[in-house]
């Protein structure tokens, strides 16, 4: 264990210390509280506890720690019975456990009644005395300097480091055996060996005998520091009270059958069968005295799990445990009292009484008979009621009104008035009885079963003319002023003669009125919650309680501000801050502490039939109408929890694998489910503690509430570190508590898989890459050869029948040309057109030729140009000015060249054709590829588009098979075309680069 962690732990005992020193009379048994009075829980077989208790501790980290004859050593944390495992796997000698003490270092000290010692530390154990040594061990005291003291069939014995040292006759203990040990807060040690008792002083090593005693003898500290011997049920002081010099060790430990609490009452087993109590001012007048005859006892079998009593402790809240043959019992003090008396007889109204005692009204709810009852101490007791009074309130200036089927009464300070009920009612009052009362200064609303509500003022009954404005509620404040909360959601104001009223229209939607608390803001309260007067209108008013606190129906505050409202799902304290910040701003949820049913309050809060369900007493106490009955609360006795219990991983699991909770936590590969089960312990109120969950590293905590398992889902291979947080019943959060584990992944969760994985992917891409430029290039390569076949198709069809006609037509011309005269102007005309056609034939041979081979050489694609020019305009060559890049026609490929040659020259030609200026044709390449364009100053793109013209047409579609853009810019200043052709640098071919800047450098 760190450093950090020894010091968490350390700070985490001394706050639980620390707590039950500060608050002992907020937690302990109160003396004045009957014993049907506390709470008394059970568990027996079925809730999981084990059979023959016999050994109860409570350790500084919270634990209860069981000790049972069969079942060897169990933890509980208040709802749940755990088997303790040890980190190294240790076990105990055997399971029969007799005693436990806690150590000052969170260490365990264990005794076997068969026989054998062990002590619990960090986690494992380590057995001291083995069964063979020493039998039976009976008794484990810590002394002053922590060091155990052991009584055992073989003698009394002292624990020296990892070592039990016999104390004998050498230092003054001559008995055999011991049967009890004691060492006190005053720094004594008391032994007893069934014969005598033995002591030794504060400071001294030796121990000298006192006097004898008989067998089975035991000794008992007090609260007071006095010491008692225990024989059978007798009860005798051999040392009166002394102040404490020696702190009192940290952690509780049992007795067997008998003990003091620190309040002083005694407590005993077995007298004869069951538990007895008797209280302070019933033994601490004498030396002596005996339980036996106590009048507060459980002594009947449907009271306890056993009338055999084993083991009696009380831990550091104040609690009483009691450990029996059956299973284990806790008797505890309420936060919340019901009057025994009343409980489950009628619905009471409590009210403070002129002499400041409290009086209530007692309905029954099926012989309907009534009565007055006061309340002292706890306790009911009737009084003189000549009205029958069923119902009754306290009118702000303090006046007791009562109502009942004879009348009205106001006790106030000039004594009592009498007031008749309504004439109406009064005549059916067998029949008919009061509900509810609501009292002001000098007025009175009374409510009836079938005649709905009464006003009474100056001296007259009056009843609302119509069913709407019947209130169901009524309050009133010390100005005189009055509120009635109307159905529809409606609510009245009455200030003398002027009236104000509220409604839907105002925000006001509490549904049936339940509450109505006049002040700054105004309150108001349905079965659809809570609502505050801001300026004009009403706003909602959230409670931070998880489900709510249901409908209130009263409200009262204590000497200290602290308001406490009764409702149907409890009573809900809220101090003075939090109270202020929520009045501030309804916005912001209404926190507080609800007390329920297991704190003592059963039933919740009543609400529809009374008008006040609320009141204080003059001693400062509270009470409330319940559901069940009367209860009362001391607010001074419930200050809140400081003390969170830090929690504790009890278990990991996925699915039917179990792990243990240790460092280094490796889970199996590939794990995705994982359940982590928890729990803090906590003896006080176990039902109310909270937690929250996450894991580490940008989750957000989870709110479990009172579960104790976490589950998590999906998770993904790797480090994760799991972070629970417990929060007590007063709100307040512990430390966080840190597991961490790892899951290693599976093959196809490893990096170097995914890696694989991805360099698979890039190869896959790769390889499509590739098959993809081949099958364009199969594809490519295809057109152009069935390019090629058709140009050949069309080369063979030319040679075949166009020049072949052309040949014979010129063979025809020549036989002509021979019959004619040698000067005459004819034969010299007909041989410039027999030349022309020579070479027009000449022309047609090169054009095949080029369709079956294209413009391999770049000279021959410049020249084919000029050729073409003069062949079509005679001299147009002559208007031509060419600029040329170095190595531009170059990147052409060839299969391109035929048809950017024809693009070229139609553009060419049609300049030429319509514009009697220059026309310049410049090539150009960039990175994009090669850019040929054909300017002029005139308008010789736009005639391409003249009717009947078809050149544009023919080159666009060109352009467009070859993967070219044509772009054709026309204007004022003459028109531009241009050819792109997208060409790689790596597509030149062999060729000649043409760099010639005009037409004479072109051969």
């Amino acid at each position: 264990m760190s450093i950090i962690s020894r010091f968490q732990a350390w700070l985490r005992a001394a706050l639980l210390v620390l707590s039950c020193a500060i608050a002992p009379a907020a937690l302990a048994l109160d003396p004045t509280i009957a014993l049907d009075g506390y709470r008394h829980e059970r568990w027996g077989e079925l809730e999981g506890a084990p059979r023959y208790v016999d050994a109860l501790a409570r350790s500084q980290d919270g634990w209860l720690w069981v000790g049972s004859r069969y079942a060897g050593l169990l933890r509980f944390d208040g709802l749940r019975f755990l088997p303790f495992e040890t980190a190294d796997g240790s076990r105990l000698q055997n399971t029969g456990i007799s005693a436990l003490r806690p150590g000052p270092d969170g260490e365990l000290w264990i005794g076997h009644g068969s026989g054998g010692m062990s002590v619990l530390r960090k986690g494992r154990y380590r057995h001291l005395i083995t069964p063979e040594q020493r039998g039976s061990v009976f008794a484990i005291s810590l002394g002053a300097d922590g060091a155990p003291w052991i009584a055992s069939w073989r003698g009394l014995f002292r624990v020296d480091g990892d070592r039990a040292v016999r104390v004998g006759p050498e230092l003054g203990y001559d008995g055999a055996r011991a049967e009890y040990v004691l060492a006190d807060g005053a720094g004594r040690v008391w032994a007893t060996n069934g014969a005598a008792l033995y002591l030794r002083e504060a400071g001294a090593t030796r121990f000298h005998r006192l006097r004898p005693v008989r067998g089975d003898a035991m000794l008992l500290e007090a609260r007071d520091s006095s010491v008692w011997l225990v024989l059978g049920k007798e009860f005798e002081q051999v040392a009166p009270p002394s102040p404490r010099r020696v702190p009192a060790q940290p952690g509780n430990t049992n007795t067997y059958q008998s003990l003091f609490d620190r309040d002083g009452n005694v407590w005993s087993g077995n007298c004869p069968v069951g538990i007895c109590v008797l209280r302070p001012a019933d033994w601490q007048r004498g030396e002596r005295f005996t339980p036996v005859g106590a009048a507060e006892r459980l002594d009947q079998a449907w009271q306890m799990t056993s009338l055999s009593v084993l083991a009696l402790m009380e831990d550091g809240d104040g609690s009483i445990w009691v450990g029996t043959p059956s299973g284990l019992e806790r008797l505890r003090d309420h936060a919340v009292h019901m009057v025994p008396q009343l409980l489950d007889r009628g619905i009471s109204h409590p009210a403070r009484h002129p002499d400041g005692g409290i009086v209530a009204a007692r309905a029954q709810r099926l012989d309907d008979t009534a009565g007055l009852v006061r309340i002292e101490n706890g306790k009911a007791s009737g009084l003189p009621d000549a009205i029958a009074t069923h119902v009754l309130d306290r009118a702000p200036d303090g006046t007791l009104v009562l109502g009942g089927r004879h009348g009205i009464e106001r006790h106030g300070r000039t004594g009592v008035e009498r007031i008749p009920l309504p004439p109406a009612v009064s005549a059916a009052a067998d029949s008919i009885r009061p509900r509810s009362l609501a009292a002001g200064n000098d007025e009175v609303w009374l409510w009836t079963g079938r005649m709905g509500a009464w006003h009474y003022r100056n001296g007259a009954w009056t009843r609302p003319p119509v069913k709407e404005d019947h209130p169901q509620k009524v309050a009133f404040d010390a100005a005189g002023r009055s509120y009635l909360g109307l159905p529809g959601n409606r609510l009245r104001i009455v200030d003398g003669s002027a009236v104000r009223e509220y409604g839907a229209q105002e925000g006001l939607e509490v549904g049936k009125f339940s509450l109505i608390v006049p002040g700054k803001p105004l309150l108001v309260s349905g079965e659809d919650g809570m609502q505050v007067l801001q300026g004009n209108r009403f706003r909602r008013l959230a409670v931070a309680a998880p489900d709510g606190i249901g409908a209130a129906s009263g409200i009262v505050t204590d000497a200290a501000g602290v308001r406490w409202i009764n409702a149907a799902r409890g009573i809900y304290r809220v101090t003075p801050e939090d109270w202020t910040r929520s009045m501030n701003d309804p916005g912001i949820a209404l926190r507080g502490r609800l007390f329920d049913a297991a704190d003592g309050y059963l039933g919740g809060g009543v609400s529809g039939l009374l008008s006040r369900t609320a009141a204080v007493a003059g001693d400062g106490t509270l009470w409330f109408a319940g559901e069940r009955g009367l209860a009362w609360i001391d607010p001074r006795k419930t200050s809140p929890n400081p003390v969170t219990p830090a929690v504790e991983v009890l278990a990991v699991s996925s699915g039917t694998r179990h792990y243990g909770v240790g460092t280094g936590l490796a889970l199996d590969q590939g794990t995705e489910n994982v359940q982590i089960d928890y729990t803090a312990p906590s003896l006080r109120m176990p039902q109310k503690v909270s937690f929250r969950y996450r894991l580490a590293g940008g989750q957000e905590w989870e709110e479990a509430g009172t579960r104790r398992s976490a589950f998590f889902q999906r998770l993904r291979p790797g480090n994760h570190t799991f972070e629970v947080m417990a929060i007590n019943e007063s709100g307040v959060a512990g430390s966080v508590t840190t597991l961490a584990f790892h899951i290693p992944p599976r093959w196809f969760q490893t990096w170097w898989f995914l890696a694989a994985c991805v360099l698979a992917f890039l190869l896959m891409l790769a390889w499509a890459y590739r098959l993809r430029t081949r099958h364009l290039a199969e594809r490519i390569e295809g057109e152009l050869m069935a390019r090629m076949r058709e140009r050949e198709s069309i080369a063979r069809s030319l040679h075949d029948t166009f020049l072949q006609g052309v040949q014979g037509m010129l063979l025809r011309m020549h036989s002509v040309l021979t019959g004619l005269p040698p000067d005459s102007p004819a034969r010299a005309e007909f041989e410039r057109v027999l030349e022309s056609a020579e070479q027009v034939l000449e022309e047609g041979r090169d054009e095949v030729q080029g369709l079956r081979q294209g413009f391999a050489n770049v000279d021959a694609f410049w020249q084919g140009l000029l050729r073409d020019v003069d062949l079509i305009l005679p001299g147009g060559s002559g208007r031509l000015a060419l600029a040329a890049a170095p190595g531009s026609v170059e990147r052409l490929p060839v299969r391109l060249r035929r048809d950017v040659h024809a693009i070229v020259r139609e553009a060419l030609l049609n300049a030429l054709r319509h514009t009697p200026g220059a026309v310049r044709l410049s090539a150009d390449t960039g990175q994009r590829g090669l850019a040929l364009t054909v300017s002029d100053d005139g308008a010789g793109g736009s005639a391409m588009d003249k009717a009947g013209h078809f050149g544009l047409q023919g080159m666009r579609e060109r352009a467009t098979q070859i993967g070219a853009r044509l772009r054709i810019d026309s204007g004022p200043a003459g028109t531009r075309v241009t050819l792109a052709i997208p060409v790689a640098p790596d597509q030149a071919v062999q060729s000649r680069p043409a760099h010639s800047t005009s037409t004479e450098d072109i051969p």
